[in-house]
């Protein structure tokens, strides 16, 4: 699918590092409620994948503090729209939660992508589990980013309109008038790295840390980091932030950015009991920040980059401020205008 729309002037920058969290509050009464329940914790992916890796790390540890249990449900589809559609449906008694890709979801929200049958107030925000600073990485026979820039055809790997992986592809294609298209249809991100490596796409957008092994075992080439400064896994890529760019270019690329703030975040439905709420917020604060589960994480490759409920939902306050010409974008480039 080409992207070629008119570039407009959109948000002011925002920066990749939300502030640091709020300490010492206690977990509210609300807590009494999902003692002794079971909470299902659905990974919107197939198992062994970053967000599956997540939700196991954190599963039992959220479900000491909450005298709970908290199972972990793999729910691929949509790149993680089915999950987030399901969730909002769910009753919102804290015992149904997900992890969300925030990229990929804000931006469908935002195009009125297909699948994409919520608002991002339609959910309840419990904290981020981690960032989502994101490469552009190609086979090592596919060139640079001047390579890809100079293609008369470069082909974006996507699982599907509600990933980070085709948002951003999107608004790279847009930002940079790209003679590009993306490629759907992988079930997940295996899949598509399998294409990459068998020359069926040419570049593939993922999370740095979901991209660390295969960048250190020679298997991919970064060639470009979407984040304001270079990724220390991809010390040789350019990063968006230090680029030469056009005025317009330069909005574009800062309005993804106040996506990415977003990350993988941990949420439920919305109306969520507020001592429920504060509760949960609370007692993912406490996992979320013990060194022994960030350890844990550390031993899968994984880096836990927290940030409070309270500092999400004002994430999505800067989100639904983003002027309606990017937003014009968006729905032009997912089909939806």
């Amino acid at each position: 699918m080409a992207v070629a729309v008119s570039l407009a002037a959109v948000a002011a920058p925002a920066g990749c590092a939300i502030g640091a969290p709020e300490a010492g509050t206690e977990p509210a009464d609300g807590c009494a409620a999902l003692e002794g329940q079971t909470i299902t914790l659905v990974a919107p992916a197939s198992p062994g994948g970053g967000f599956d890796t997540l939700a196991r790390v954190i599963a039992e540890p959220l479900g000491g503090e909450l005298g709970a249990q908290v199972i972990v449900e793999n729910r691929p589809g949509a790149g993680g729209l089915l999950a987030v559609n399901r969730l909002v449906n769910a009753p919102a008694d804290g015992t149904q939660l997900a992890l969300m890709s925030g990229t990929g979801a804000a931006a469908s929200v935002l195009g009125g992508a297909e699948g994409a049958d919520f608002a991002l107030r339609d959910l309840s925000y419990i904290g981020r589990v981690a960032q989502e600073d994101t490469l552009l990485v190609t086979s090592p026979q596919g060139g640079t980013w001047s390579d890809a820039l100079a293609s008369d055809d470069f082909r974006f790997g996507s699982t599907g309109p509600g990933g980070t992986d085709y948002a951003t592809a999107t608004l790279l294609i847009e930002a940079f008038q790209l003679r590009g298209r993306i490629v759907t249809g992988f079930p997940g991100q295996s899949e598509a790295m399998l294409a990459l490596l068998q020359g069926n796409i040419d570049g593939l957008i993922g999370t740095a840390d979901d991209r660390r092994s295969p960048i250190e075992s020679g298997e991919v080439v970064p060639i470009l980091s979407i984040t304001p400064e270079r990724a220390d896994v991809a010390p040789d890529a350019p990063a968006i932030g230090e680029l030469d760019l056009r005025p317009e270019q330069r909005s574009l690329l800062d309005a993804l950015l106040t996506l990415n703030e977003l990350g993988r975040p941990l949420v439920g439905p919305a109306g969520i009991e507020p001592g429920t709420l504060e509760c949960l917020r609370t007692a993912f604060a406490a996992v979320a920040q013990d060194p022994a589960v960030v350890a844990r994480a550390a031993d899968q490759r994984r880096r836990i980059g927290y940030a409070s409920g309270q500092e999400l939902d004002a994430v999505i306050g800067r989100i639904e401020a983003l002027p309606p010409e990017f937003v014009g974008i968006l729905r032009e480039a997912l089909g939806r205008s």
